[in-house]
Order: structure tokens, then sequence, then C-alpha cells
């Protein structure tokens, strides 16, 4: 008898006249199973256990847990989530947005999947209840947990298939700021100096270009013209006009052309995200650098951008960046913040001049 009880949702309520109510429902955001109430919660709580052991109460237990259509049925969040992963929207989502909304999507169905939409788009105490017992020391996986299920009932009230959206204005928990971590012209220095020829490239091309490493990696020479780089980007879909400066275009003619995408392993196939993103990290290491993500150089490229063409106007950095016009402002604050470039002019001034020799005009100081 008491495995049938496992699972119950719980909830209290002071009455007037100071007694406490206890609610049993079947899960949680499931049907109100039993209640009871007495003059304390430990009282309360008693009365509840023997309400729970009566037979009509637990065959409207079993009645609640009663399989469902759950695969094809969008009255169940199980059955939304199916459909929304095999819209055309969701097909158009990135490799790697794709792993990403798979795996949180199969955390939320597992913990939410079986019950009706128009319970679970009220149910916002519980899904920020259980975000934070799931996800308590990991912020950034909680945000993007949230932002995975935004994502679901956006869609879903797209398409007429919920009302509210139960996550909307939930609190972010992950507050770091970004927005002045660049990467310097020594830290690019130290990290080519031990990273290999093919590991080197990819760095110095995120530096001049700003892709990101999903674009970086699948960049192929078609991309690629006289003056600049005209790539579709895989998270948005919008087309990226990147400008090449004399250096990035000195780079570009410095690697060979062994396959269709421009770069590729020491085995000259190209790379995928996790074998780059691994052989990445061991140079990092081995240069000592902390504190620094590979992201982090679309930050490197936006600030050298804006200070080498300060007539350039927010609409133009949206343009080479594949921005929307509508959050270019904010994005223009993230990448490209005052600070950082207050910080990257005045590290160029302290600088002293370089012969010939030792730095080309427009090379920025990276090994090659």
């Amino acid at each position: 008898m008491r495995a049938r009880l496992t699972g119950l949702h719980k909830a209290t309520k002071r009455l007037s006249g100071g007694r406490v109510a206890v609610y049993a429902y079947a899960s949680r955001g499931g049907d109100l199973i039993a209640r009871a109430d007495g003059r304390t919660l430990a009282e309360a709580n008693d009365a509840l256990e023997r309400v729970l052991g009566q037979p009509d109460t637990l065959a409207k237990l079993d009645a609640a847990r009663k399989p469902i259509r759950q695969t094809d049925d969008r009255a169940y969040v199980r059955g939304l989530i199916a459909a929304f992963k095999a819209s055309p929207e969701y097909a158009r989502l990135g490799d790697a947005s794709k792993t990403e909304y798979a795996r949180h999507l199969k955390a939320f169905d597992a913990e939410f999947g079986t019950f009706k939409v128009r319970v679970v788009e009220q149910a916002t105490p519980d899904i920020v209840d259980w975000r934070d017992e799931t996800f308590s020391d990991k912020p950034r996986s909680a945000d993007y947990l949230m932002g995975t299920i935004g994502r679901l009932f956006g869609w879903a009230k797209s398409r007429k298939l919920a009302s509210h959206n139960p996550v909307e204005g939930v609190e972010r928990l992950h507050r770091a700021d970004r927005s002045d971590v660049i990467w310097t012209d020594a830290d690019l220095v130290k990290v080519c100096a031990v990273a290999s020829p093919q590991v080197r490239n990819a760095i110095r091309l995120a530096a001049e270009t700003g892709l990101r490493v999903g674009d970086l990696l699948t960049l192929t020479w078609g991309e690629i013209t006289e003056h600049g780089i005209t790539k579709r980007t895989s998270k948005r879909g919008r087309v990226a006009t990147i400008p090449l400066s004399e250096s990035g275009r000195d780079l570009i003619a410095s690697i060979p052309k062994v396959s269709p995408v421009v770069l590729t392993n020491n085995r000259n196939k190209p790379w995928t995200q996790d074998g780059f993103k691994s052989v990445f990290q061991k140079a990092k290491a081995d240069a000592g650098i902390t504190g620094l993500r590979f992201h982090d150089l679309r930050g490197t490229a936006a600030t050298r951008i804006a200070v080498e063409n300060p007539g350039l106007t927010p609409a133009d950095l949206a343009l080479i960046f594949a921005w929307s016009p509508d959050h270019v402002q904010a994005l223009l604050s993230k990448y490209v913040s005052r600070d950082a470039v207050a910080l990257d002019l005045l590290t160029r001034m302290k600088q002293k001049p370089q012969t010939q020799t030792d730095h080309k005009p427009g090379s920025r100081g990276f090994a090659k």
C-alpha cells in the first residue's frame, strides 16, 4: 500500500482560527486526491494519512495515474514536446542547440510529461521548485532549462496549443557578466605559441571574424570572397557579412586547401565540435590561461572591428555579426562594451613600437 502512495505532492494552508489544512495531489501538478485538517500540522498530517489509507482514496489515486495517450496527444506535455521536436521551427535550430534542447526537454518530460498542458502552464511555482531542487549547483544549466521550456511554450502559444508560458518572467540564476571579457594580444600570443598549427588557425580566425565555433568549423572556401566572408549562421539562420582585414586575408591565404572546409585537424579532416573543444582546452591549459573561453573570441573580434572602424554604425555591426536589429543594442553592450573598447585602446597606446620583423602591421601580434 505504501508503494502506491509514493510520488504524492503535498501542500499546506493556514486556515482561519489557527487550523492547518494539508492537501495531497497524485503528483506535482496532478489531481487533488485527499484533504485533511487539524489544530496543528502534525495533527493534520495524521488525519491525512488515515484518509490516504481508505480504499476509495486509493482507487481515486489509481485512476489519476492511469496511463494516458502521451506521445501523440498535444493536450499533454509529452505530446507537446513531440510536436515541437517535429516542427519546422525545431528543424531550423543548429545542431548544438538541438543537442541542448533535447537534453533539457528530456528532463522536463521526465518530470512533467504526463501532466496536461493546461495544468503545467499554470504551475510556475512547481516548475521553479523543481529547477531549484535539480539544478541548484548548476545555475547556467538551470537558466538554459528555463529557456528551453520558454521556447517550448512560446511555440505552443503561437500554435494555439497553450495559452500561457509558465516560465515567462522567471528570474535567471546565472549572473556572470562577460561583456568586458576579451582575449588580449598577449593572451593570443601565449595560446598560439603552444597550440598546433590547426588549432592556431582556428583561434586566429575566430579572433578575426567573431564566428561562433559551430559556424567557424563549417566555414567553406566558397563562403570566402576577396574582401570578406558571407556565412549563414547556424544559431538564427541569418547571414553574417564579415569584412576581412589585411591580417585576416593573410591568415586565410596561409591555410592549405585540403578540404572543402577551411579548418581541418592534423589528419586533414573537418573538426567535430567535441574534438576541437578538447584540443583547444589542452592548448589553453598548456598556455596557463584561465578565465577565458573560446566564445570570448567573439567579443574580441567585435571589439577589434569597432575600435579599428569608429565610423561603423550599430546597423553595420548588426550586419557583420548577423545580429537581430531588434536586439542590436543589447548585443553591442554585451560584446562591445565601453569598458572593453577603452581597455583595448589603452593597451594599444601603452604598447611600445616594434620593428617590422617583430610585428607586421595589422597582425595583432599573433604567433604564426
